[in-house]
């Protein structure tokens, strides 16, 4: 490993991670061999070379290119790498070499949006929203210089769905509305991607009259979509019913969606979807039917396989849908709990309702009136932001306590 290369090479990764040398520090890796290595006057062992990868979240792998490759030679290899590891439902394993990928100098532009694509859709798969985005505002900056359409509308959707997940709705429904400009201004072939994700965050916002009238327009171009995009569009369709407490409405949606969903293409959007499928099963029968059942056991199984623990919180809250409907108040209050108490992936919008089971569960165990107080803060809250359907659900929530305790 030659130097001047690895030191220019690693003071480049240690400031773009916003590290010190001392934080570089380790077993024989001193702050001063740090700096003495970044000013290119010490060769690197192979043993601080794993040592410092191992610091900045790298593999070994980048700091070959030191020794004579470049960047443009390893980054296909690692690309292809990557995104078989994510086919194979290794999201950290395609995170780790995309994160090397992506430090790599001298890579081409073609292959530099594609690595910070794929790297975003890792980090989703493992639910960690917060890197997803930080990789997607890297990426927004790439998809405006090469000026593709294509490209800066999925970036903008998908910054829209992190920060719908995050709680930042306006910022969502900002996002969602210039991925729609982009769209319309080049031509509409990319209209549907960003009805989808505006009709998401307006119905997180709680402008569901909006919501309503994108998620239309998003159905009447459903019939020109094909799998997973057509699954999407439907199950978002239904999110807007649900969001009125129109159950009936989103429930036939989401059966649809399923039969569009095809796990070998897309395991986590298989698996999410069969999650709200049994939320809006047990709000419109108010019991758990065998189908069901089966759905949320195999969305289980699905997110274990695949390392989906940043979306075991949207279990944890279904799961307690399906305690507190069979009358097990203790059960549900743990499952709300666990999962309101997770950094996963529930929206804004979801974590809202799941705050709301839980304040109804400890009335049902007879928690009393600090869980009532809880439940008009909500309410209170809500009706002030102008999320209506929520305001709905947790005063009808609070009668229906009162009315049992009467």
């Amino acid at each position: 490993m030659g130097q001047p290369e690895f030191g220019r090479l690693l003071r480049r990764l240690r400031v773009e991670r916003g590290l010190s040398q001392a934080d570089l520090m380790g077993p024989k890796v001193s702050a001063s061999y740090v700096s003495r290595l970044e000013s290119g006057g010490r060769a690197v062992t192979p043993q601080a070379a794993a040592h410092l990868a191992e610091r900045l979240g790298v593999t070994i792998d980048v700091f070959q290119v030191a020794a004579g490759a470049v960047g443009a030679d390893r980054a296909p290899a690692l690309l292809a790498a990557a995104v078989t590891a994510l086919d194979d439902g290794a999201p950290a394993d395609a995170v780790r070499l995309l994160t090397t990928c992506a430090a790599l100098p001298d890579v081409s532009a073609d292959h530099a949006w594609q690595v910070l694509w794929y790297l975003a859709r890792g980090h989703e798969r493992l639910g960690d929203v917060r890197a997803q985005r930080d990789v997607l505002e890297r990426l927004r900056s790439v998809a405006h210089e090469s000026g593709i359409a294509h490209l800066r509308v999925r970036v903008l959707a998908a910054l829209s769905g992190c920060d719908r997940v995050l709680g930042e709705t306006e910022s969502a429904v900002s996002r969602a509305r210039e991925a729609l400009t982009v769209a319309t201004g080049a031509g509409g072939a990319d209209q549907a991607e960003a009805l989808l994700a505006l009709a998401a965050a307006e119905e997180s916002a709680g402008r569901l009259g909006e919501a309503e009238e994108h998620a239309g327009l998003l159905l009447e171009r459903a019939g020109e979509m094909s799998g997973g995009r057509r699954a999407r569009a439907l199950w978002t369709a239904a999110a807007v019913h649900a969001a009125r407490d129109a159950h009936e409405r989103a429930l036939p949606l989401l059966e649809e969606a399923l039969g569009f969903a095809d796990a070998r293409g897309d395991l986590l959007l298989w698996a999410r979807l069969r999650l709200a499928a049994v939320s809006a099963y047990v709000e419109v029968h108010g019991t758990v039917s065998a189908d069901a059942e089966r759905w949320c056991q195999e969305a289980e199984t699905a997110l274990a396989m695949m390392d989906g623990a940043g979306y075991l919180s949207e279990l944890w809250a279904v799961r307690a849908r399906i305690a507190f409907h069979r009358g097990d108040p203790a059960a549900a209050i743990g499952l709300c709990r666990e999962a309101l108490g997770a950094s996963g992936t529930m929206s804004h919008h979801d974590r809202v309702r799941t705050e709301i089971l839980l304040h109804e569960a400890e009335l049902a165990a007879g928690a009393g009136e600090s869980a009532a107080a809880e439940l008009r803060r909500i309410a209170e809250e809500t009706t002030r932001s102008g999320n209506l359907g929520l305001a709905t659900r947790a005063w009808k929530a609070l009668a229906e306590a009162a009315v049992q305790g009467a």
